[in-house]
């Protein structure tokens, strides 16, 4: 209890420190409008008679990993009752597009005691699936009060992250401990978990939950079709600049309006990758000739499946680390990223290895543009490299259910049969 008091206090002076940075998001920006009041006040899901299994993903990306999980849980537990919670408002947004036949998907409510105790203990889950990690304690410590088991999937965790919990050790331990199970990504991060003591005897390397998200196929006719929709002509050549970040637009539409004097056929698709930034990049694209700037969400994978070539951003600027390479990989399209990826390292390893893409630092991106864009032969055979190596690195979701269904069976969860 005095643990949980000391969290609360701090929990809650980094809330009060960030609420100027929150405030203008909020008021100027127009985040959290849609999930700041149900994160304060919860709303308790109606019909909870089943047994409870409770997946929760920070974002886009981890929902999307959750997602292939979802068909194994329903066959094995196909009277349960499925929870989704997510952080962000995209988050929600994917949740409803990636899981529609979960029972009930909400925000996850702020991790103060005596919010999130009453919650999780009208809930009563049986399991809490975390996905990636976001570990939080009041969250976790109710679960275990309420005999609830907790599971980390697609699990991973960043070097920096590793020194963090390592100044606070003891707690970090104990935080750790919380968890039944670890199901890692990589053998990496599993090095990593145990230099913060989880035990090896909980923790196995299952693969990466995002290699089995089924790809977007569109047909031709679909294809011409969204092409016309967004001004494509054709013969032109599409390249898509997928979840850029501040700082990212300017130069990367400066190195592509130098392309497009010797490429005149060349049209980029600009997709950022927060929605209340897309007025202000709107600004910026009206400069630049030939840029299309898509600003809806949820249809990055559509603009992959179009395109001759993919730059993903949050890769050539610090402190982002990087986002999903592999999504467009595996539909064959080549793919660039710059050289800030440090929560992808696996990704890059494979994507690089496999020569579907490369890592290029913005100095020496224009001549590698130029070199692929001029090169459609190159670009086929990167693209046949991508959608080689996607077939060989499927089947995490089964490996990762499986560890699942056998902890459930020498555990409380069994109860849910």
């Amino acid at each position: 209890m005095i643990r949980s008091s000391l969290y609360d206090l701090f929990f809650g002076i980094v809330v009060l420190c960030s609420l100027p940075k929150l405030s203008i998001e909020y008021f100027f920006r127009g985040k959290y409008r849609a999930s700041l009041s149900a994160r304060i006040r919860p709303r308790i899901p109606e019909k909870l008679k089943k047994p409870l299994i409770w997946l929760h993903g920070v974002s886009v990306g981890e929902i999307k990993a959750l997602s292939t999980l979802v068909p194994h849980i329903k066959k094995a537990y196909p009277d349960a009752f499925i929870f989704i919670t997510t952080v962000t408002e995209t988050g929600g947004g994917q949740a409803n597009k990636s899981v529609p036949d979960a029972d009930a998907i909400q925000y996850l409510p702020l991790d103060f005691s005596w919010i999130i105790g009453p919650f999780v203990q009208a809930l009563r889950p049986k399991l809490l699936i975390l996905v990636e990690g976001d570990y939080w304690y009041n969250l976790m410590r109710e679960v275990k009060n309420c005999g609830g088991s907790i599971v980390v999937v697609n699990g991973k965790i960043s070097e920096r992250s590793v020194k963090r919990y390592l100044l606070f050790s003891a707690f970090s331990h104990h935080l750790f401990s919380l968890i039944d199970y670890f199901c890692l990504q990589s053998e990496d991060h599993l090095s990593s978990f145990l230099k913060l003591g989880v035990s090896l005897k909980k923790s196995f390397v299952t693969g990466n939950l995002k290699f089995d998200i089924p790809s977007l196929s569109l047909s031709e006719s679909d294809c011409r079709a969204y092409k016309r929709d967004l001004g494509i002509a054709e013969g032109d050549v599409v390249v898509t600049l997928g979840s850029t970040h501040e700082g990212e637009e300017s130069p990367l539409l400066n190195i592509f309006r130098s392309l497009q004097r010797r490429l005149p056929n060349l049209k980029v698709l600009l997709l950022p990758r927060h929605p209340e930034r897309f007025s202000r990049v709107g600004r910026l694209v009206a400069h630049y000739p030939r840029v299309i700037l898509v600003d809806r969400m949820g249809v990055l994978p559509k603009c992959y499946c179009i395109s001759d070539l993919a730059v993903v951003g949050g890769s050539f600027v610090k402190g982002v680390g990087g986002h999903d390479i592999f999504e467009p990989m595996k539909m064959g399209v080549p793919t660039l990223f710059g050289p800030f990826m440090h929560n992808q390292r696996e990704l890059v390893r494979l994507v690089t290895e496999s020569g579907a893409g490369r890592s290029v630092p913005l100095e020496a991106l224009h001549a590698t543009l130029e070199e692929l864009l001029s090169n459609a032969h190159l670009l086929h055979i990167m693209g046949e490299k991508g959608r080689r190596c996607a077939q060989t690195v499927m089947g995490s979701a089964l490996r990762t259910w499986g560890k699942i269904e056998f902890f459930a069976k020498n555990s409380s969860y069994s109860t849910m049969s």
